[in-house]
């Protein structure tokens, strides 16, 4: 764990991060010893103990008073150290002001508020969500990790206005996932490509919005629509399906069709209607498959409040290349 979130606190915090063993941990009482793993780091000049639980991590309760034991020994700040966290854990460490760093690229440290806000190189630009044209871009880019292009290019593989790919490109660039080059024959063209992994994609989720603009019922699937939502997350993951289907298409595709929308609730539950997602761009411009790409269906449940979903939805970003290097 400790390998993984070095690099990322010195890319995110201080680049004169060093994490090592704590050597003195016989200072701690033996239950203490038993459940974590002590290490040294300073960052931004600040001495602190990260604690790395060994086996399974305790309640919140009993997270606060090992907290309070490790700072009356050893006079550092506290910070802990997680390789994975559930939504609900992470809102119960921040509501009670506990330091954590997640080994997927998550962080709260609010002794450090003061100072972060100094270190402006170091940190991105305040987290916000992608406009749509940007996330397309944002996906293209992580599909296609070698691609090199320009406005136009970009442009033209996309099918947009050359305006709305170079507002695109200059979203993903302020946020630090793209660089570019000068080049062409003219010596002022702009090539683009992205930063490695998975510092892409760690940087990127947190600006993902949800894809689906509206859902809607209807008494059979729509041609060329996608499998999408729990359907789609079933079939990436160990997770049992809903009862009924659910897929995604573009809503200007689902706007020149005639599909008839099923309006009356109690038919909808009790005929299994099929659930259809209306997204703001193309499913299958990012999806070869008979359902919906890994990353818009991640943005698509990544708000919905239940650990199987979380746990599902991180199983299938593990067999992604672009999840860890």
């Amino acid at each position: 764990m400790v390998l993984n979130v070095e690099p990322y606190l010195k890319e995110s915090i201080d680049d004169n991060i060093t994490i090592k063993p704590w050597l003195n941990k016989k200072i701690f009482p033996v239950s203490l010893r038993n459940q974590y793993n002590f290490y040294e780091t300073k960052m931004l000049g600040t001495p602190c103990i990260l604690v790395g639980v060994a086996d399974e991590m305790p309640a919140i309760d009993k997270i606060k008073k090992h907290m309070k034991q490790i700072e009356a020994i050893a006079d550092r700040q506290i910070v802990f150290l997680y390789k994975e966290i559930s939504r609900y854990r992470r809102k119960s460490l921040i509501k009670n002001r506990i330091p954590f760093v997640i080994e997927n690229g998550q962080m709260y440290l609010p002794f450090l508020a003061m100072d972060l806000k100094m270190v402006k190189e170091n940190i991105d630009s305040e987290v916000k969500r992608f406009t749509t044209s940007a996330q397309i871009a944002f996906l293209y880019f992580l599909y296609h990790k070698n691609e090199v292009v320009n406005v136009s290019e970009f442009a033209e593989k996309m099918g947009i206005a050359n305006m709305t790919a170079s507002r695109a490109l200059n979203e993903l660039y302020h946020a630090n996932l793209i660089t570019y080059e000068i080049g062409g024959k003219t010596g002022r063209s702009k090539k683009y490509r992205r930063i490695q992994d998975p510092g892409y994609f760690l940087k990127g989720q947190g600006h993902l919005k949800s894809p689906v603009k509206k859902i809607i019922y209807t008494k059979s699937k729509p041609l060329n629509a996608l499998n999408a939502g729990l359907v789609a997350l079933a079939e990436l993951s160990m997770i049992n399906p809903p009862g009924y289907s659910i897929v995604a298409m573009h809503e200007e595709q689902f706007n020149s069709q005639k599909i008839e929308i099923i309006k009356n609730k109690d038919i909808i539950k009790d005929k299994n209607m099929v659930e259809l997602q209306l997204w703001d761009y193309e499913p299958k411009r990012f999806s070869d498959k008979h359902h919906v790409d890994p990353l818009s269906l991640y943005a698509s449940l990544k708000e919905e409040n239940d650990e199987r979903i979380e746990q599902a939805l991180e199983e299938v970003l593990r067999g992604e290349p672009w999840y860890t290097d």
